[in-house]
């Protein structure tokens, strides 16, 4: 009974209601996190950012002291330095997408793990949206459909984006789906991706969903 009463109250908050009319629905923005591990176990030598700081593509951020390798691959000859080479690009990470820190769990003299995260970014060029939809509206989206987006907060800042995804199974399954009238409270997630974006907007926004329809 429980179950069933949380996920009636979700529905009632987040999912469209449908009928004849425009299909809305309302959701939260989310922003694509990146975390950033180190490959190698090595001690760190420098954290080049703080949280809350803007990177682009490329950018280094951390290094990791490689001191015993460089001398070996001084040492070395041709083919092995090739080899080490390959190695050594290891101990410098460096940002894979263009974004801001959001969280840094690294600090210069401790030891970094490979695998263990070492920061997390948040991708500035994509935000998301999560929201549900009747079983009984779920005829109405389909993937690639557009879908206009505005920010509670910000009347009139709007976004375009396009249903990218849509679940398979319902969100929130009452334990006794014995009638048809049950069975159309269930609900099901659309994911949605914002193509174009308005830097006013950001993640954990709640925004309105307004599905296109032809």
């Amino acid at each position: 009974m429980l179950a069933l009463l949380v996920g009636l109250l979700l529905a009632r908050r987040w999912v469209a209601l449908g009928g004849a009319g425009e299909l809305v629905a309302r959701g939260t923005l989310e922003a694509t996190e990146v975390t950033i591990a180190s490959e190698v176990t090595a001690r760190i030598r420098e954290v080049t950012v703080v949280e809350g700081q803007a990177v682009r593509a490329g950018d280094v951020l951390v290094r990791l002291d490689d001191t015993v390798l460089q001398l070996q691959y001084r040492q070395a000859g041709p083919a092995e330095q090739q080899l080490l080479g390959a190695q050594l690009s290891r101990y410098t990470l460096t940002a894979p997408v263009s974004g801001v820190v959001q969280r840094r769990s690294a600090e210069p003299g401790e030891v970094a793990v490979m695998g263990a995260p070492l920061l997390v970014l948040v991708d500035r060029t994509r935000l998301d949206l999560t929201v549900y939809v009747l079983q009984r509206d779920l005829g109405r989206v389909y993937v690639g459909q557009p879908v206009l987006v505005e920010a509670e907060a910000l009347p009139g800042v709007t976004a375009r984006g396009v249903v990218s995804a849509v679940a398979e199974r319902a969100e929130f399954t009452p334990r006794n789906t014995q009638t048809p009238r049950d069975r159309l409270n269930l609900v099901y997630a659309v994911k949605i991706q914002l193509q174009e974006l308005d830097r006013r907007l950001k993640a954990g926004m709640s925004v309105v969903a307004r599905f296109v329809e032809p």
